[in-house]
């Protein structure tokens, strides 16, 4: 009669090294994606009543569901954003439709529910830049030198000058 043999054992204590091992390759290999978002400095909790801004001092973005951009109702292109912030902001030529000083201006962004989030960032982008430029304007003109530059107490003064104001509406 013939014996069977049984089958030979498969040795699995390395089995678990294995798995350990690559368990730590994939964790070292891949790349966790980093949520990025819009960095804001949130203004100070305000008790007091709620004021209305008179219309001189607001001026409206609104980004449609097209992504398209209307400043003042008017159709404007993302790159006309810049200037048009800053030349409201600082009025130099002191008309009445706009504030009086750049203290007062508040720039308005809303947009559509339907709005890209590209859209909504390049033009909230564009505003920030606008804000950038002018500090870096007024920071040249006070102590001939840029904005990032300056100490804290000359950076508080160039930012009380021109405040970054920007009410972010709800979306319509």
């Amino acid at each position: 009669m013939k014996r069977r043999r049984s089958a030979p054992a498969v040795n699995a204590g390395s089995m678990a090294d294995i798995a350990f091992l690559l368990l730590i390759f994939f964790l070292v290999a891949t790349q966790i994606a980093n949520d990025k978002g819009i960095p804001v400095l949130l203004p100070e909790y305000y008790e007091g009543p709620v004021g209305q801004a008179a219309d001189n001092n607001v001026l409206n973005i609104l980004i449609n569901a097209q992504d398209e951009l209307l400043i003042e109702k008017e159709l404007a292109k993302k790159e006309e954003v810049r200037a048009r912030v800053k030349a409201f902001v600082l009025n130099k030529n002191q008309s009445r439709q706009r504030p009086s000083r750049p203290d007062k201006a508040i720039i308005s962004i809303q947009n559509d529910k339907s709005t890209t989030y590209e859209a909504y960032i390049d033009i909230y982008s564009q505003v920030q830049a606008a804000y950038k430029d002018m500090r870096n304007e007024l920071a040249q003109a006070r102590f001939a030198t840029n904005f990032d530059e300056l100490i804290l107490s000359q950076k508080k003064e160039i930012a009380a000058a021109i405040p970054m104001k920007i009410s972010e509406a709800d979306p319509f």
